[in-house]
């Protein structure tokens, strides 16, 4: 089976797990709706409490119904309408496809490894593999040399390269405001929940600072793979900007309202990161000679 054939079936699957997995986390109900325990580590951690996420955290369940919504209503209809566009030999279309495909191997790996155990787990974990495997031929097909060949010189390689540098770097520097004063100290995240451990915080320091700061060297260096990360990596923040709104919004509905201080701080550092990466793809393609 050749790579682009793979592709062609790999693609409408996680369309379809996708549906699954975000349709279930908004549709089932039951429960009886927000509970406290004493997590491992002596918290009182407050639990969702209903439907398929009853089991997380308050945090967490609602903040994963914000994300199935955006799942549901621009991720899927995203990757589909890529990949429609894709096979018709469009390579700008591939490249939104890639951004697609990263938004689903996060939100799988996400489900899989962060979300409380729930009748979903094997969709979480098919949706996680069958992305993992499309991004791995996704960039396998890719003509790097013609897409360089496309760039025009007004293209914007400092502002590309300074931004994916300091998403990478400022990403860490988020986590790690969370997770060294526990490590000193010898207790847990505040956050953690009813959780072992935090994946976010793990995954986003080990895969994705590392990945958008080489990207942003690549770009400043104007090496082929650069162009081939950059507009997929900027894409992906926005849809992450978006993400974070659907979240709150969740979170609110539910009854977690933060302080202001929060909403501007951590809520509005994702959201005007979102919006400087989605101009910053605009400008992207603008400056790319027509196929």
């Amino acid at each position: 089976m050749s790579k682009a054939s793979a592709l062609r079936w790999l693609v409408p699957l996680i369309a379809l797990l996708a549906l699954i997995s975000a349709g279930a986390g908004l549709l089932v109900s039951g429960g009886d709706g927000p509970l406290t325990f004493t997590n491992v580590y002596g918290q009182t951690v407050e639990l969702y409490g209903r439907g398929l996420y009853r089991h997380d955290s308050l945090l967490a369940g609602a903040g994963f119904r914000g994300t199935d919504a955006v799942t549901l209503f621009l991720a899927i209809p995203l990757l589909l309408a890529a990949y429609w566009r894709a096979r018709r030999g469009s390579q700008d279309a591939q490249l939104v496809l890639l951004a697609a495909l990263f938004y689903f191997l996060y939100n799988g790996a996400s489900m899989t490894f962060s979300a409380m155990f729930n009748p979903l787990f094997l969709v979480y974990a098919a949706l996680f593999s069958a992305s993992l495997f499309a991004v791995i031929l996704a960039l396998a097909t890719f003509d790097t040399q013609t897409l360089a060949a496309r760039v025009r010189p007004g293209f914007p390689h400092r502002g590309v390269a300074v931004f994916t540098i300091v998403v990478g770097f400022g990403t860490l520097l988020i986590w790690l405001s969370e997770v060294i004063p526990p490590l000193l100290t010898g207790a847990a995240p505040s956050l953690i929940g009813p959780y072992t451990t935090l994946f976010t915080h793990g995954f986003d320091s080990a895969v994705i600072t590392p990945a958008a700061v080489l990207t942003g060297i690549l770009v400043w260096q104007r090496r082929p793979p650069g162009y081939l990360l950059a507009a997929p990596i900027m894409l992906f923040c926005a849809l992450v900007g978006v993400v974070v709104i659907g979240q709150s919004i969740s979170q609110a509905l539910s009854g977690l309202v933060f302080p202001i201080p929060v909403y501007i701080g951590m809520v509005g550092s994702w959201v005007v990161m979102g919006g400087f990466a989605l101009g910053l793809t605009r400008s992207f393609f603008r400056n790319l000679e027509p196929q």
